[in-house]
């Protein structure tokens, strides 16, 4: 409407905004129809957007999963005892029973810490533990270097002459240490210094490749491999190559420092021994790495985890078998693992929920397509406006609003081409590889009788021997049998049928002028459709605005020529005295 300010009546006393207000009103029909079917038609695209949602979830999860082979051919592994070992199994698995033993599991090589007498996170660490002479002994000669002296702040500290004020710190080099894999081979270096803090000391073994820790709670360390099994062994040596971890190399006492005498394998093996880091420590545990040994139908197998992939099973060792043990005639001891059995047999009941649950969910949809499609139109129910709204209480308005938006889909035809294609499809017959012709009536899959199934049910399939479906539980379950005893048919017929009518969807939902792709509806028509209502709206209140506009200048020109005649009147009641 027009949203000029307007002055009215003035001369001629008459209420001219109410009766421009009616003239408008009176001339809004068309307005207000526009903006209904505008309403109806935006209803139209939330009950499609819905439906299409759930078509979709049908189409792609589905039908998707019923036309692939592999979909079938899920096999189900059991294990006799299952407190050494977990198994399944995937398609490829060989249906049968299998010997298991577990003759030993991986190990991640770790290494937990000796308990430390005296430690305080942030505290320096050989500071701690080490007296004077033994620092001497075990780090080579300080350097003492003269540095301003500093505040709390960072700031050089001045003398009274505005001189810096200096002290002497004597450091000491590190002990290098060479990280070495399980092929013997360098990877990294660790430098352990006096100064160093025992988060220095953890830092530089995570930098090494390790996974490290300090733990100010039980005053240890815990350093473990990266790596899982027999490969992530590790050791440490000197930097002359010797073992200070395990400490089975003999000690080379050439090197002496300060004349002590001491070699740098027993200075580097201290340092570590004081940090309760060596295999010997007093207190700690050192657990090498191994790999994961099973025994499977008398063929050994070996793996850097406790899981094995073998020939479609999927195994998981947890514990190690029992075993027997005797001697050979060389005197060796020789194990005999106690073993268990695994199954593997084709998982019919998982492929018969594929298809019950397949079934269940195009239930659903068939018969809300068939209630969309069969309402009875409500001409008489169009959209409210704000003031029918305000007459009427909010569940009257609900209802109100329920009858129309349920009928807006009634005699759609998109509608109808979807039912027509999930019925042809599901109605039809398929010829298998070995031949033989099926419908899903072969598989003792059918609807109700048209008087026992309910209204917008019709399309609706029942198992027959269902256990959850009261209306077919007490028949045969020929489903389940063909499962059992023809697999391969009955694979080949549902993949078949679901390859139909994915295709079919498929196609229907190509983008074209009037669609979008993965669209089942025409969504571009409607939305150009609820477009071009929206430009009549705005002609029509246009329209409003200038005809609101007429009839306020046609008022104003008469309140004009009355104010004019009212002037006169009033000049000539002045002249003669009879104003």
């Amino acid at each position: 409407m027009s949203n000029r300010m307007r002055m009215s009546g003035i001369n001629s006393g008459m209420d001219t905004q109410s009766i421009v207000e009616q003239l408008v009103q009176a001339k809004s029909t068309k307005k207000e129809k526009i903006k209904k079917e505008q309403t109806k038609l935006s209803w139209k695209q939330d009950a499609w957007k819905s439906l299409n949602s759930k078509l979709y979830s049908l189409y792609s999860d589905k039908f998707g999963a019923l036309k692939m082979q592999g979909s079938f051919k899920v096999k189900k592994a059991s294990i006799v005892d299952s407190s050494i070992a977990s198994v399944s199994a995937d398609g490829s698995a060989v249906n049968g029973t299998q010997t298991l033993a577990v003759k030993q599991l991986a190990k991640t090589a770790y290494m937990t810490g000796g308990k430390l007498a005296k430690a305080a996170t942030g505290e320096t660490v050989i500071g701690n533990y080490l007296s004077a002479d033994d620092r001497n002994k075990w780090f080579t000669d300080g350097t003492t270097t003269t540095v301003e002296k500093k505040d709390e702040n960072g700031d050089v500290i001045l003398d009274d002459e505005n001189n810096p004020v200096t002290e002497e710190i004597e450091t000491y080099q590190p002990i290098k240490y060479i990280v070495k894999d399980a092929s013997g081979k360098s990877t990294a270096v660790v430098a352990i210094g006096y100064d160093m803090t025992m988060e220095q000391i953890a830092e530089q073994f995570s930098n090494a490749g390790f996974n490290a820790s300090f733990d100010s709670n039980t005053n240890r360390f815990f350093i473990s491999s990266k790596k899982d099994g027999e490969a992530g062994n590790f050791t440490l040596t000197d930097e002359n190559g010797n073992d200070v971890l395990n400490g089975t190399d003999a000690p080379v006492n050439d090197d002496s420092v300060n004349g002590s005498g001491l070699s740098t394998y027993e200075r580097s093996r201290a340092v570590l021994e004081s940090l309760g880091l060596t295999a010997q420590a007093a207190g700690n545990g050192f657990i090498k790495g191994q790999n994961a040994v099973i025994e499977l139908n008398n063929v050994e197998y070996e793996s850097n985890t406790n899981t094995f992939q073998i020939n479609g099973l999927n195994i998981t060792a947890t514990k190690e078998s029992d075993y027997t043990s005797s001697v050979d005639g060389e005197g060796n001891e020789v194990r005999t693992y106690s073993t268990t059995n695994i199954s593997t047999a084709t998982d019919v009941d998982g492929a018969y929920k594929m298809i019950k649950d397949f079934l269940k969910e195009y239930n659903e949809i068939i018969n809300e397509m068939d209630k969309l499609y069969n309402a009875k139109p409500n001409k008489d129910y169009q959209p409210l406006t704000s003031e029918e709204k305000d007459a009427m209480s909010d569940e009257e308005v609900e209802e109100w609003e329920t009858k129309i938006k349920d009928s807006l889909l009634s005699r759609d035809d998109n509608l109808r081409t979807l039912i027509s294609t999930f019925k042809e499809g599901m109605a039809a017959a398929y010829t298998t590889s070995s031949g033989k012709t099926y419908s899903l009536a072969s598989f003792g899959i059918n609807t109700l009788s048209y008087f026992e199934a309910a209204d917008n049910e019709k399309g609706a399939y029942h198992i027959d021997g269902d256990p959850d479906d009261e209306k077919t539980k007490g028949n045969d379950d020929k489903l389940k049998a063909m499962l059992s005893n023809n697999l391969d048919d009955t694979m080949d017929f549902f993949n078949s049928l679901a390859k139909d009518i994915y295709g079919k969807l498929g196609g229907l939902m190509t983008r074209s002028d009037y669609r979008s792709f993965k669209s089942l509806y025409d969504d571009k028509a409607l939305q150009t459709e609820y477009d071009n209502l929206g430009k009549d709206l705005k002609e029509e209140e246009q329209y409003l605005s200038d005809y609101e506009d007429k009839w306020y200048d046609k008022f104003a020109a008469m309140e004009k020529a009355m104010e004019k005649v009212n002037s006169k009147q009033n000049a000539l009641a002045g002249l003669f005295g009879t104003g």
